[in-house]
Order: structure tokens, then sequence, then C-alpha cells
């Protein structure tokens, strides 16, 4: 069984300080605010919460957190590791011993148009991001997941329409949910227990909160989806059994998900 939540990432710095991107040294990549990681802490014990009651559904799983593993794809962007991390220390004030994977995953990166960067993104800040997590600088007690395939190996070009965006999402969510899919399968056929879930925690940015929604529900989602909102899918089945598209070529899932949280967000009324 495959669940995966869709996060944004928690408040920016420069969208509470005009004076920040002046002096700052990558402008175009700023940090959470102190709101930004309590948004995501709290975001990581509403996941916390959800996951334990998934649990009480199905029969055989007594402790469904032990049953699960967690993996986190995040984008580049600082913002968004960042807010993986405080996700996961959410998480953990709830389930101390629970470990998660995290790796990251350029195809969920920021719409690169020309309303966001007045410039193309270095790709290098992939690779940093890699590097920081591997030394500990974030993300510092989480795993990291040298084994995961990228959807893609580098940031989009600018400039990039907003359809052509839709579809990098698309397939983005095509490829990791066919890598999570068949490592669960790999998983299930050397085992001779209960079937092993796995949740994926997809963090991303608003433009990509939307197009993940309608990637999983044919619906667009609001064009202001809040920091930190949670959205559910879980994996029902693959639509055909034909080879996915070349990446960035299809606006259409290529599995059926059934999504029971739609960019929820009422945890965060009062921080």
């Amino acid at each position: 069984m495959l669940t995966c939540y869709f996060i944004r990432h928690g408040e920016r710095i420069d969208h509470i300080d005009d004076e920040w991107a002046k002096t700052a040294t990558t402008p175009y990549d700023p940090p959470l605010t102190a709101d930004g990681h309590h948004q995501a802490r709290k975001t990581g014990n509403l996941i916390y919460d959800l996951e334990i009651e998934a649990g009480s559904a199905l029969p055989y799983a007594k402790d469904i957190i032990s049953q699960t593993s967690y993996h986190v794809v995040t984008s580049p962007f600082l913002r968004c590791v960042q807010t993986s991390d405080s996700l996961f220390q959410g998480f953990r004030t709830r389930a101390k011993s629970v470990q998660w994977n995290v790796a990251v995953e350029p195809g969920l990166s920021e719409l690169m148009n020309d309303q966001y960067f007045d410039e193309q993104v270095p790709s290098t800040i992939i690779d940093q991001r890699r590097a920081e997590i591997k030394a500990g600088e974030v993300c510092r007690d989480m795993q990291h997941d040298a084994r995961y395939v990228e959807a893609s190996q580098s940031l989009p070009v600018y400039p990039e329409n907003f359809q052509d965006m839709m579809a990098r999402f698309v397939s983005t969510l095509d490829r990791t949910g066919t890598y999570f899919a068949n490592e669960m399968y790999k998983e299930d056929l050397c085992s001779f227990g209960p079937p092993r879930r796995r949740v994926v925690v997809f963090v991303t940015h608003g433009a990509g909160i939307n197009s993940l929604i309608w990637a999983t529900t044919s619906k667009y989602g609001r064009n202001d989806a809040d920091y930190c909102c949670l959205t559910r899918a879980k994996l029902a089945a693959r639509r055909d059994a034909r080879p996915l598209l070349d990446f960035g070529t299809s606006r259409i899932s290529s599995f059926i998900w059934n999504v029971d949280y739609r960019a929820y967000n009422k945890h965060l009324a009062v921080l």
C-alpha cells in the first residue's frame, strides 16, 4: 500500500522581510522563518495522527508506524529541505524511534518562470543540498536515501511555462510512484509477514501542490495553497500496462489515486 502526502513548504523569510534579498548571497533560495519551521512541525504532528488513524482500519497493523517505511522526496530549494527536516521533527515527537529517509528530487522544483526569477537558477543547488544532507547540516536526524532514482536530474529550464510545469509534476509523480511501488513489490517477495506499507512525503512549492492535486484528481487546486497545507493521495491502481511517456510530455497520471485530504490547513489555525 503506497500513501503519499503532498506538503507545501513553510513560511519563507523574503515574504516577511523585504530587506532580506538585498544582502543575501542566494536571493533566489530563501530559508524558512521561525514560524515556517513551526508550521512544518505541526504538520509532522498531523501526519502522525493521520497515520495512527489509518492503522486503526488495517486488521494486521497493531503498530502501523513500525510496519511502515517513511520516505521524503523534496525540492532542492532550501525552504523545502528545511521543511522536510521540521516535518520529521514534528512526527518524531510522537514516535521517537521512527526513521525517515530523505532524497532530493529536482522534479519537485519551483515553477521556473519570469514572475519568480530573473534568470535560470543554477543547478548546483541540487548537489549542494545533497551534500548538506549527507553532512548532517540539514535533515541531520534523517537518513539520506542514496538508492532513490530521481525522476529528473536537473532543474527546469528557464523560462518555464505553466503547462510544462504541470506536465513535469505529473511525470515526477508517476516516476516516483513507480519507483516506490516496485520497491514495495520486491520487499514483499522477500517477506513472510504482512505486507509492509510505504509512505512518501513530497515537499514542494505552491504551484507544485496545485499540479499534484491536478495529477491525482484531474481537478485544479486552489491558487492560494497555504504554507504547509497537506494533501493525501493513496495509490489505487495503474491505468494500463503501457510504459511511462517521456518525462514532461504527459498531463494525465498513469495511476488512479484516491484523495481524501486536499490542501488541508485547519491544523495551522492556531500556531
